[in-house]
């Protein structure tokens, strides 16, 4: 139990950055991390962990997600992941157990390619963050007065 607490001194600031107005719950672990300070509508998920019980969500602001890395084997749990992030929600809190998580074949590069973070960790847990504002930083060149301009073609060349 003191580790839940530990987790959640680092989860319910990052909730509240995030501003979430619908939270989806997903594992035993998450569940007993999380506390809704800000009246949030929740959705769970509890394993056995299926593909296809997320057919049945509705879009979410945030996913708190345990159990995921640690009881799926790494394909599967990368689809998931991927699942999650790409169609139904910008920001997913993801809790790992780090013993478990390797037995799967889980390595820093592996959470590193689904565009999360590392946030913290404690003894028994890792924890990672997927926000998808800061997914990609914007680039100096991808605006409009460097290009797509007709007016100044000929004016700098």
């Amino acid at each position: 139990m003191a580790d839940y607490n530990h987790l959640s001194t680092y989860i319910l600031p990052l909730i509240r950055q995030f501003e979430a107005k619908s939270v989806l719950i997903v594992g035993e672990i998450a569940e007993n991390c999380y506390q809704n300070e800000l009246n949030s509508q929740i959705q769970s998920l509890h394993a056995p962990f299926q593909f296809e019980q997320l057919s049945q969500l509705k879009p979410i602001d945030l996913a708190l997600v345990s159990d995921i890395t640690d009881t799926l084997s790494q394909s599967e749990a990368t689809q998931w992941l991927g699942t999650l992030r790409n169609r139904y929600t910008a920001h997913i809190i993801l809790i790992s157990d780090i013993d478990a998580s390797k037995q799967q074949g889980w390595q820093l590069n592996d959470y590193l390619a689904l565009g999360m973070k590392q946030f913290a960790s404690s003894e028994k847990h890792q924890l990672f963050v997927y926000a998808l504002e800061s997914y990609q930083r914007k680039k100096d060149w991808l605006n409009s007065k460097n290009w797509a301009n007709p007016e100044r073609f000929d004016k700098f060349r």
